[in-house]
């Protein structure tokens, strides 16, 4: 890989983990409560488990220089262990739990109806820049069973890893939605149904897509209506699309942080706006996700 390849690499890679920490913490701040009539951006709380779990994810990539979901358990669990996780959802707290008692990485964790949360989605980003979507399933599907043994789950988080891989490709264009990139690539799921749900109506604002699959943590609704609202970056910006995202309730800070994954690596760090890059350095976090970046850009080939 050149050299200037991989800048670009790193700037898409800087840019989805630094949109998606942003709108955990906005996102986090506003979740469960009474929905005031204008979202304010410059209320950040603390990045949660969407992100924490992404860069656990990282951490594991990193130190072994490869994706796997035996170790990236093992990184989770160590994250857990040391009380660096909050807001765990259901499922990856049950996960977590049963890796605690010894328990097998493949065999912890809920299955069936239960496990149909956007647990996986949130995490997955980071295999976008190490895996491919069409040959690496099994290895996605692996990653994915550590929290969630569900046939949706698994969809949802290909979902988004498609999304950042045909942004990674250069495919997303004001021309073609992400949605009709990746639909024809996913399998028959309620997650792809919403999906084509959304991409037959595009003049749908980001509200009437809520409406119409609703922003729960139910991976079929949070999902299709994440990707729905980071397509319309193009027609307006990265905190118009997080404030829309956030009025609309739900299960905000995931919603928010996989739409502001899907926008960073679209737009890259490098050319976040400065109202963008002020909401990414208030947060503490900041300088280790950078470093982060800076470490996984090193193994890129």
């Amino acid at each position: 890989m050149n050299e200037a390849i991989k800048r670009e690499l790193r700037d898409k890679l800087e840019g989805c983990l630094a949109g998606g920490a942003i709108g955990d913490a906005i996102g986090s701040f506003y979740e469960g409560q009474p929905l005031p009539g204008i979202i304010s951006l410059e209320v950040l709380n603390g990045i949660t488990d969407d992100t924490q779990l992404t860069l656990a994810t990282c951490e594991s990539i990193i130190q072994s220089e490869q994706v796997s979901a035996a170790d990236i358990a093992a990184h989770m669990l160590a994250w857990y262990n040391a009380g660096k996780l909050t807001g765990l959802g259901a499922s990856t707290l049950k996960a977590l739990r049963d890796l605690q008692l010894g328990a097998h990485w493949a065999l912890s964790g809920r299955s069936g109806e239960y496990a149909a949360g956007n647990g996986t989605a949130m995490r997955i980003a980071p295999l976008a820049f190490f895996t491919n979507p069409d040959t690496d399933r099994t290895l996605i599907r692996d990653v994915c069973n550590i929290t969630h043994k569900n046939d949706e789950a698994y969809v949802g988080a290909l979902a988004i890893l498609y999304c950042l891989h045909y942004i990674i490709m250069g495919k997303w264009s004001p021309e073609i939605s992400l949605m009709e990139l990746i639909t024809p690539q996913l399998p028959d799921s309620a997650v792809r149904d919403n999906l084509l749900k959304l991409q037959s109506i595009p003049a749908l604002s980001i509200r009437e897509a809520a409406n119409t699959v609703g922003t729960s943590g139910h991976v079929i609704e949070s999902v299709p209506f994440s990707i729905f609202a980071a397509d319309k970056l193009w027609a307006g910006s990265f905190e118009e699309v997080l404030a829309n995202i956030i009025s609309c309730g739900g299960d905000t800070d995931t919603n928010a942080a996989l739409a502001g994954q899907i926008m960073g690596a679209c737009i890259g760090l490098s050319n976040f706006s400065g109202k963008e890059a002020g909401m990414f350095i208030h947060l503490k976090e900041s300088d280790y996700i950078l470093e982060t970046a800076e470490r996984l850009s090193e193994i890129m080939e």
